[in-house]
């Protein structure tokens, strides 16, 4: 399995897949230094591809799964609730921009329980809407970390498969 993860940290989702024993190639997105440094630590044969906005994401054809925990202060009630009106918030275009010249199969994104609610839930409409349009069927479901991890957060995980897989799937020949 190919790899993209973008706004990757500690690389949560390469230990996952680890974990499950799935034995990937991954490509990380991640600028924070002290993230990158336990990373690296932790997993040896990731490779490191730089500042998100800065990425030829057409260099990345093949990828099975694109993965993005997407900068969430502009969108967290714990902030000022910025929301795409932020900087950090702009940050999801970027993941579009990688959907619509990669092309993986599937993406798998994070954020806050606070993303549905910005804009009266305006804000989260438009991001279904233009996950849709990048070419994907798209659902969302909220899970709190408690489940898996030592914090009691509740998120929101949203999740899409290519259209270009689900109408091959439905194909009924007469």
């Amino acid at each position: 399995m190919k790899v993209l993860s973008l706004f990757d940290g500690i690389s949560g989702c390469r230990q996952a897949l680890k974990e499950l024993n799935i034995d990937c190639q991954y490509y990380a997105s991640e600028i924070d230094k002290y993230a990158i440094q336990v990373a690296k630590a932790n997993h040896h044969d990731i490779e490191h591809i730089g500042d998100v906005k800065e990425i030829d994401f057409t260099k990345f054809k093949d990828i099975d799964l694109l993965s993005a925990g997407f900068p969430c202060q502009s969108y967290s009630i714990a902030g000022k609730r910025k929301g795409l009106k932020d900087e950090r918030g702009q940050l999801i275009y970027d993941v579009f921009r990688a959907l619509k010249d990669c092309k993986p199969k599937y993406f798998l994104l994070e954020n806050v329980k606070g993303l549905l609610s910005i804009d009266k839930g305006k804000t989260f409409k438009n991001i279904l809407e233009e996950l849709n349009n990048c070419g994907y069927a798209v659902d969302w479901i909220i899970i709190n970390s408690a489940l898996v991890t030592a914090q009691n957060r509740q998120r929101v995980y949203i999740i899409g498969k290519s259209l270009d897989i689900c109408q091959d799937a439905y194909i009924i020949e007469v």
